[in-house]
């Protein structure tokens, strides 16, 4: 089972990084740690799509996210070792750096597994990414 897992880690972690070289990508401490945004025709990100602390979490916004405009989303997730899954809603504030732009968020999520509570919780959280 170790074995397993170091290979998959190992694959996505080669699948990712050459990926990156063909599109923009996403680090952050959040609930996307590593992923992929998705643009429309303005370069706005519509989209977010990557590998979760669990597993691996789509995230959709409302509108087309605005630099220095509070922008809402939901999104939901595959939790791999809780046994279960993810969703919630949040806001995106993206704040224009030097070279790039951080984006500050805050988020109420629910999980539902067979390693967590038969009930679920909502709990807040707050995180911070970037593209690059």
């Amino acid at each position: 089972m170790k074995k397993l897992l170091i290979l998959m880690i190992v694959v996505v972690a080669i699948t990712s990084f050459a990926m990156a070289a063909e599109r923009p990508t996403w680090a952050g401490l959040d609930t996307i740690i590593y992923g992929w945004p998705e643009f429309n025709e303005l370069g706005q990100m519509t989209k977010l799509q990557g590998i979760s602390f669990l597993g691996y979490n789509w995230r959709t916004y409302f509108n087309p996210v605005q630099i220095q405009q509070v922008n809402f989303y939901w999104e939901w997730g595959i939790q791999a070792l809780v046994l279960g899954v993810q969703g919630g809603v949040g806001l995106t504030y993206p704040i224009p750096l030097e070279n790039t732009i951080l984006y500050l968020d805050g988020y109420i999520n629910v999980q539902w597994g067979v390693l967590t509570s038969l009930i679920p919780i909502p709990l807040p959280f707050i995180g911070v990414g970037i593209i690059f």
